[in-house]
Parts: structure tokens; sequence; C-alpha cells
């Protein structure tokens, strides 16, 4: 790549960043930080996105709010961003912050469509993209592209969807270094740099094979991350990304969703129409075999097949033993219950009949074993008994007091002979009616 170098300064500081972006899309940023011209504001105006109050970018349709993630991603907001369609990911930050604030805002679009960006920020953006899950709906849209470190965005979200033509992956990271040694010579310019002797890998050398490895070491760490990062967030192994995300290209449209790395085809419209009815869009237009827990090769070969119904059908008759052998444990202990009532219940008609046995006065017999045949309780039938008593106690004193009355007139005899019969019963009346009167 042959650039005409205007603004050394602008250049080298796209040059020295580390890049997760699409090749294509890095070489136009470096062209752009080539240039000469100066932008100004009037130039670019109609690039300016309409701002959502208490926002900076993100706009609201309904109850969902929407927020773009477009052209080459940043970590802060500059010139880039200002003027040429680029986004921060700090812009990207409040813009959700703010949707989460609104209570009117039931759910969350992010309208992407970028090759990526500075590595720089982005784990950072996704990690509070995927905090918002389970509190508010979340949505991810690529229409046209999301690559590198703009899928990384994308796949934070509750569910990703994206048009027929997307491309998706672009999984990696890009570091660049500016050899500008031959021109410093040519100018007669020498750079002599002291570095502490704590700290002998301060400054690598690329001229060397050692600072190169040192250089790819750092490149491979930070793409770890983000395959690691990508998996989790799909619901994926590692293996299954490497393997089928693209490694380091896109995947377009259908290949993308069958691979795992989205959940369905759908439009813009279709998407944002499901989130304003408080739906799913995934449930209408998704299918990601991936996520749902193959995480091999998609389609399964004829052993795995195999395999996997062997599994099924072993764990379909564990399930059924175990299910069996509760009942009978269920069974058994309701008869066990049974048992135990039905002894509770001998007992206690035992302590019944002793008790009412126990309570039986002479003359009661046939009145206690009427009580033990209708199931009367012993209080029951002691309180029989005292109200028979009462009753014979009030009717012998009736007797006795009547008796008196009719021998009144009636003096004892004084001779020496004693009374029999009725003669008898009837002095005895009187004398115990003397004894209890005192007369």
């Amino acid at each position: 790549m042959t650039l005409n170098v205007r603004n050394p300064l602008i250049f080298d500081a796209a040059l020295t960043a580390d890049w997760a972006m699409d090749e294509a899309a890095l070489r136009q940023i470096m062209e752009i930080a080539a240039r000469e011209q100066q932008l100004t504001p009037q130039m670019l105006e109609a690039y300016r996105g309409q701002e959502l109050e208490r926002a900076d970018r993100a706009t609201r349709r309904g109850n969902v709010a929407v927020i773009d993630v477009a052209g080459p991603l940043f970590k802060r907001a500059n010139l880039m961003t200002s003027y040429c369609g680029a986004t921060a990911y700090e812009t990207v930050r409040r813009d959700l912050q703010a949707a989460m604030d609104n209570t009117s805002i039931t759910a969350i679009l992010l309208n992407i469509h970028s090759p990526g960006g500075e590595a720089a920020g982005v784990a950072e953006l996704a990690s509070a993209i995927h905090a918002v899950r389970g509190r508010k709906r979340i949505v991810s849209y690529a229409g046209d592209q999301a690559a590198s470190a703009a899928f990384w965005v994308g796949v934070a979200g509750d569910e990703f969807l994206i048009g027929p033509t997307a491309a998706l992956g672009s999984m990696g990271v890009v570091a660049g270094y500016r050899d500008t040694s031959a021109q410093d010579a040519a100018r007669g310019i020498k750079t002599i740099e002291f570095v502490s002797s704590q700290s002998p890998y301060k400054r690598v050398d690329i001229n060397t094979q050692e600072g190169r490895d040192r250089v790819q070491a750092r490149v491979d760490a930070m793409a770890a991350v983000f395959v690691e990062t990508v998996a989790q967030y799909r619901g994926v192994s590692v293996e299954h990304a490497l393997a089928h995300f693209g490694q380091g290209d896109v995947l377009i449209g259908k290949a993308a969703v069958d691979a795992g790395m989205a959940d369905g085809i759908a439009t813009f419209e279709q998407v944002l129409a499901s989130l304003s009815r408080g739906e799913s869009p995934k449930a209408s237009f998704g299918f990601n075999p991936a996520a749902k827990g193959q995480v091999g090769e998609v389609e399964m070969t004829e052993e795995e097949k195999a395999a996997a119904a062997q599994a099924e059908a072993t764990a379909k008759a564990e399930a059924e033993a175990k299910a069996k052998a509760e009942a009978e444990a269920k069974a058994a202990a309701a008869a066990a219950e049974t048992v135990d009532a039905a002894a509770e219940a001998r007992a206690g008609e035992r302590k019944r009949v002793t008790d009412i046995m126990g309570l039986t006065l002479p003359g009661y017999e046939d009145a206690a074993a009427k009580a033990i045949e209708t199931g009367s309780s012993a209080h029951e039938f002691s309180a029989m008994i005292i109200a028979a008593e009462k009753a014979k106690r009030t009717t012998r004193a009736a007797d006795i007091k009547s008796d008196t009355e009719a021998n009144a007139g009636v003096a004892p005899s004084s001779g020496q002979e004693q009374a029999k019969g009725d003669e008898a019963a009837a002095n005895a009346i009187l004398g115990a009616m003397k004894l209890a009167t005192g007369k």
C-alpha cells in the first residue's frame, strides 16, 4: 500500500494503533489519515446524525431505542467519528446507558454496519452490552457488515439477526509498525534512545526475529481474548469458533447463521417490529444449531447420530426406571401409613371399650353393651350413667315423701310384738323420715 503522507502525525496515530478491522476498510482509514486537505464542518455536516434527548446518537422508534454502530470504530470520539461516519465506543456506551435509564424504553436495537475498528475499548463495550441481558431485551442487527470488532460488539446482545447478504466474522487482531529507518538515514536523521536496564523489552526491534515474535505474541494474546469472548457470548466452544467462524475470513448470510455466528435472517424493519411488540425476533426468524448445544460440526455423522440415539434411549430407560422406583416407594409408604392408621384405630377402640367397662355400675351392663355397639365414647357413657342415677334419686325421694304423707296418722306399735311384712317396711320408712327431719 503506497500512500502520499501529508500529515505524518495523524498518519502515525492511525498506523501505530492495534486494529480489529477488515483489510479494505483499514486501507481506507489509512488513506483518509494521509490526506492533506482540512475537513470542515460545512463540508461534512450531512454526516452528522440526529441525536435523541440525553443521548449522543441514539434514536427512538416507539418503545425501542436504536443505537447505530456504523463505520470504523474508535475508543474515543475524534475527527473521524464527528465527520467521517465513524463511531466511538464511548458514544455507544453513553447511548446504551441513556436507553437503560429511560423507563419507557423496553428494548434496545443495535444497528450495526461496520468493518470493525480499534481493539482497545471493544471488550469493555461488549461487556457493558452483555450486562444488559436480562434487564432489557437487547438485539443486534447487521444488514450488511459486522466484521472484527463490530462482530464482537454484535454477539454481546441477547440475539443477533442479520441481512441475507451480511458479512460476519473477520475475527482476529492486526498490529502495524512503520519502519522509517531507511528514510531517516537518507535524510541524515539518527535517533538514539536509552532504555532502562530493568526493562530490556520496553522497545522492540522489529527488524529482528525476536522482536517480531514478541509482537506476534501480543497480537495472539489479544486475539485469544477475542475468540474466547465471542464463543462465550454465542454459547459455543472455543474450538467450534476457531474452526467454523471463518478463521479470519467472513461468512455471508445463511452460512454465518448455519455456523452459529448469528441467530437468523431478517430485515431491519422486521426485527424492529418484533421488538416493538415485545416479541423475540429470534423466535420468528432465528435458527442457530450451534448455540443450541451442537458445538462441533453442524451436521452430525451417522456414527454421531447413532451414539446420540443410544444416549437418548439410555437416558429414557434410566428415567423410566427412576420413575418406577419412585412410584413403588410412594406406594410402599402409603401402605405403611394405612397399616399404621389401622393399628392406631384398633388400639383406640380397645381403649374405648376398656374405659366403658371400667365405668359400668351394677345394673348398667346392658347399657354398657349398647354404648360399645353404637360407638359411644367413655365420656358419653359416663354422662348417661350420671343422668340415670340422678333420675333414680329423684324418683326415690318422691316415693319416700308420698309414703310419709300416707302414714302420717298411724302411730308406731309400742308392744313387744315385732312388725312383719308391709308393716315392717312402713316402720322403716317412718324411722328414716324422723331421722332425716328430726321430728
